[in-house]
């Protein structure tokens, strides 16, 4: 393995650290994780988001994410409600008043930890970091289904 290639693995391994450390951990605000603030949050920035698509939007099933937002809906987060498709099997959430004040916790802890974050950056680099990141963002989007194609996937009788 080049040099190069283990000092941008200990980049990305640094600033993951970090940033675990400035926002929500493991267990955050009001005893959600990081995933169930995901999605509190993807429902944040687009409410008629429904199940299939933030399922998308994650990278996961339907059914898998049904799975994630089960307990969100049974701790009074979220409510179910059928869609407006034609079909009417389309499910979408709604955030409760408990899932958009806990959503609200969570972007003040997200926010307050990366505005510091932001501060630390000298002022004339700022431009440069965030076009960097946005490059580095589309790289990992591209690298993810790039190994997400050439997964090799077993027939379930073969398995």
């Amino acid at each position: 393995m080049s040099r190069r290639i283990r000092e941008f693995e200990q980049c990305c391994w640094d600033v993951r650290g970090i940033l675990v450390r400035l926002g929500p951990d493991e267990v955050c605000c009001e005893g959600l994780t990081p995933r169930q603030c995901r999605v509190l949050r993807a429902l944040g920035e687009d409410p008629d988001r429904d199940l299939s698509a933030l399922a998308e939007r994650e990278g996961l099933t339907p059914s898998g994410m049904s799975r994630r937002v089960d307990p969100l809906v049974d701790a009074g987060y979220l409510v179910r409600r059928r869609g407006t498709a034609a079909d009417g099997r389309a499910l979408t959430l709604d955030l409760t008043k408990k899932g958009t004040d806990a959503l609200r916790a969570v972007e003040d802890t997200i926010f307050g930890g990366i505005a510091a974050l932001w501060d630390a950056v000298p002022q004339g680099k700022r431009a440069g970091v965030l076009a960097g990141l946005k490059l580095f963002v589309q790289a990992a989007e591209k690298a993810e289904a790039k190994a997400a194609s050439s997964v090799r996937r077993i027939p379930l009788h073969a398995r």
